[in-house]
């Protein structure tokens, strides 16, 4: 039979345990509201406004290339064209987001990660690639490598967190899948010019 200090023993373990579940749970809460709600809500109108971004620089560019603007404003152009890139490339470019990824990780010690990609789906805005990431280690190390690669320059989105303990030694698991985000090269210059004098001509014969 258990004798009064033993059950004192049990119950101040399970209200230990119980401290660290809320706190847990109310660090995962101030994740998802402070960081992934409005990344969600900078993502709702992005496709267009970048898309149109892109196409403003890429001209001014042309134009000061070809002597309309003055030399001055072309490396400031091309500064701002080539932020742009780093944030939505033309391609996937994974090698670059991987090694970022990395290098967060390392930054933590007794953190480990797995990342890999996984079927592609489509998306309506802007095409992005999903990635599946699992990292493992003390939790508090965890939480600023989730919070690291969804604050890198490259435009990403966590779509789903899970995180859970493993054991009883204060480490746990986080299990999320990321949407990866980039831009399909638009149209030569010489193809919308020949696309807008197409339209042009059509409007007239109408």
């Amino acid at each position: 039979m258990p004798t009064r200090s033993h059950i004192r023993k049990r119950l101040a373990v399970d209200k230990q345990q119980l401290l660290i579940l809320l706190v847990a749970a109310v660090m995962v809460g101030s994740f998802f509201l402070l960081v992934l709600w409005p990344k969600q809500q900078e993502l709702s109108n992005l496709g267009t406004a970048v898309v149109r971004e892109r196409d403003e620089v890429s001209q001014k560019v042309l134009l000061s290339n070809e002597g309309i603007y003055v030399s001055a404003r072309i490396s400031a152009l091309r500064k701002c064209q080539q932020q742009l890139e780093n944030r939505l490339p033309d391609e996937p470019r994974l090698a670059e987001f991987l090694q970022a990824v990395a290098q967060r990780v390392q930054a933590e010690p007794g953190v480990s990660h797995e990342i890999q990609r996984t079927e592609a789906q489509a998306d309506a805005a802007v095409p992005a690639v999903p990635m599946r990431l699992r990292l493992a280690g003390p939790y508090e190390g965890v939480h600023r490598c989730l919070a690291a690669i969804e604050d890198l320059e490259r435009l990403n989105r966590f779509r789903r967190v899970c995180i859970r303990r493993e054991g009883d030694d204060g480490r746990v698991v986080a299990e999320a899948e990321i949407l990866v985000y980039y831009l399909p090269p638009g149209p030569a210059p010489q193809a919308r010019q020949h696309d807008a004098a197409n339209t042009a001509s059509q409007t007239v014969r109408g």
